[in-house]
This record gives structure tokens, sequence and C-alpha cells, in this order.
């Protein structure tokens, strides 16, 4: 686990401050270490919740805080204590939708698999309040495409990211989701892949869907994935997608190794990991949850990670603010954690092919019929260049 003294080399006070506070969350900091350090450096307590903001953790440290009742400033803290109220209510809602969905769909002979979100947090968290989330995320089969949208479509579901009809056959095919929104609930992101092709192959929904258990959450009916599963699904977005640039990624794994070590079954981890070219992006996300927080997965040490890779996780602003392929600090990133030299090469080469790929972004606002589809992938190339090369962002050539 790094040192305070080292941390204080690569972040500011307030960003040192967060870990001490997340690692006295698992007992591997004492309260002592965060009120000394608290009482011997100035910490700007806007600044502070501002990285606490962007890195989704604010509710998480209200509890650490209001638990081991440290003294923080004041107006920091009614501020941490609002946010975690809200998401108090915010999660038991989503708790409510997702047993909801779950029930409407078992119905009709569809089962969804719940994976992140508030569901998550009710688990492996020690309140169902400290994980902020955003959507209610679910992975689903392929061939149920269909009637999980015309369910949403009946039940007045807005669209958001979604495509007419006549072409969900080739966007189902090249593309991982719909995602639906319902006033006084959260957006329904129904996933067939966890992840978009050109970030490689991931297992899919036949691979989780036989591990999955009925649980009660205060009265309530939730099928659940097996804690192996549920860390191999969350891990498909914390490492594999979005490459652990939010703290509060560290902080998701570090929960489930913490309360389920005893049940992982990491020789199904880490075969899923070599099997399908993960290998690095797990290591190095298990090491930093290790350095940051103390929580190891297992007792393999890695080499010194580098300054950068260090840095990434509690980056402020965070580190990457889209994770497409029109963002060169997306590539340079993704071909950084490939686990070879081939992977790179066929991770270049799936991120060529989409650029003459239309989203459901082109498809919507050209509103072409479907046969009008190669006319969409002639614009696509042409699109694309016009994002990158806006002005303020003249990235082009980085990505070249």
């Amino acid at each position: 686990m790094l040192k305070t003294p080292y941390l204080k080399t690569i972040y500011g006070n307030e960003q040192v401050l967060l870990v001490l506070f997340s690692r006295l969350y698992f007992s591997s900091a004492q309260k002592s270490d965060v009120e000394d350090f608290i009482t011997d450096h100035q910490i700007d307590w806007n600044t502070l919740y501002e990285i606490a903001k962007a890195h989704g953790i604010r509710s998480f440290l209200y509890y650490v805080i209001s638990t081991h009742r440290l003294v923080v400033d004041h107006g920091f803290e009614e501020l941490l204590k609002k946010r975690y109220q809200a998401n108090r209510f915010k999660n038991f809602q989503q708790v409510q939708s997702a047993a909801g969905l779950i029930r409407e769909f078992k119905e009709r002979g569809i089962t969804l698999i719940p994976y992140k979100g508030a569901i998550f947090s009710q688990f492996y968290y020690a309140d169902i309040a400290l994980r902020e989330s955003i959507d209610i995320d679910f992975l689903i089969a392929k061939e149920d495409i269909r009637e999980v949208e015309d369910y949403f479509k009946i039940a007045s579901y807005h669209p958001i990211t979604a495509v007419p009809r006549p072409y969900l056959v080739y966007y189902s095919r090249f593309f991982k989701d719909i995602v639906y929104h319902q006033p006084a609930t959260a957006s329904i992101e129904m996933h067939w892949r966890l992840m978009d092709r050109y970030s490689g192959k991931y297992p899919s929904y036949r691979f989780f869907s036989p591990h999955l258990s009925p649980h009660q959450i205060g009265g309530l009916t939730i099928d659940k994935l097996s804690p192996t599963y549920d860390f191999l699904a969350v891990v498909s977005n914390h490492f594999v997608k979005d490459m652990g640039i939010k703290f509060k990624y560290l902080i998701d794994m570090a929960c489930l190794i913490h309360k389920e070590r005893s049940v992982l079954d990491t020789t199904v981890i880490f075969s899923c990991a070599q099997q399908y070219g993960f290998e690095k992006k797990l290591s190095i996300g298990m090491e930093l949850v290790k350095q940051f927080l103390g929580i190891n997965l297992t007792q393999t040490d890695l080499e010194v990670l580098p300054e950068q890779l260090l840095k990434t996780p509690l980056e402020y602003p965070v580190h990457l603010s889209r994770l497409y392929i029109d963002e060169p600090k997306f590539i340079k990133r993704s071909l950084q954690l490939q686990d070879n030299f081939l992977n790179r090469i066929k991770f270049i080469l799936r991120c060529c092919f989409y650029i003459f790929l239309p989203t459901y972004a082109d498809i919507n606002q050209f509103k072409l019929p479907v046969y009008c589809l190669p006319l969409l992938v002639l614009m696509r190339p042409v699109r694309l260049l016009c994002q990158v090369i806006r002005p303020g962002r003249l990235k082009f050539l980085c990505f070249v």
C-alpha cells in the first residue's frame, strides 16, 4: 500500500485526504491518520468536494466522516450529507424499479441480469446510500431485444439511445445497448453486450445467466449474480472499458473483494481474463486497489506501477471525458493496457472499422430509410472528422 508521503508527491492534499478517508472505511488506515493529516495540511474543502463529485464518492465520504465522527469543514460536511440523503432515496427507488422490471420480464419469459447500480450498493457496501448510481443496468439476451424494446414503448418510456426498428438488426450486431427513460425513474440501460466491439470481446449473456440466484431486499425479490460473476460483470465496465479512470471504480471492487473474498473463484476470474485478453487491465486494476485501499484479491505483486497509472484514478478533471475512438487519450490509454502487441494491432483495426459504422446518433439525425445505410457509412468518416477537428479540439494529428 502506498505510503502517505509518496501519495503527496503525485497528488494534492485534497486527493491524499480522499485516499485516507477511503482507507478508513476498509480499516487499512487509522482514524488518527486522517485526523493528523487534516491538522497538519491545508485543505481546500471546495476543491475536495468537486473532486469527490467528479469521482462519484460524495455519499461514501459522508458515511466515513459521520461513522468515525471526523471533524471536517462544516459546509463541506453539510453538502455531503445532503447528497447522501438524496442518494438513499434515489437508490431505494432504483432497487424498486429494478425489482419491478425483473418481475415484469420474468412473466414474459425473459430473464434480466442486473449489475452495478443500487443493487450492487445494497449487497457489497455497508449502506445502500453509499454508491452513487446514474442508471439501472441490465444484461439481456440478444434475441430478447425486440420484446424488451416493445415493452418500453408500450409503457411510454422515452428512448435515449435507440434506433428505428428497421435498423435494429444492424445496430444490435455492432453496438451494445438501448437506453430508455421514464419520468420518476432512472434511465434503464439494456445491454446485450457488456462492451462495444471495438474494445474487444467479452463473455456474453449465456456465460453469466446460469449464475443467477434469488435474493431478498426489504421484501423485494431480486435475481442477482453470484459474487464471482458479479465481479466479472462489473470489471467489464470499471477496468476493461473505462480502464480505472474514477476512484469510485477502485472502491467498488474493494467493497466486493472485502466482503466476498472467501467465495470469489479466482481461477474463473483469471482464466476469463486470459481467454478474452484483459489480463493486463485486470492485474493493473487490482494492483491499484491494493496500493490505494489495501485490499488484495491475491497475494501476487506487480512491478512498481508508472506514476501516470498511479495518478489516473484520482485525476481531476477525470482523465478521460469521453471513451470513444475519436479521443486520442482513449486510444493511447487503450493501447498501453493491451496484453500484447498483437492485441494492440487488433484494437487499432477495430477502431478503424468503427470509423465507418453509423451510430444511433447518425441514424437518428439523418432519418434516412434503412436501404440508405450504405450512404450513412460513406458519410460517417466525414462526420467523425468534423467532430474531431472542431474548434478547440485539433487532436486529429495525435490520433493519426
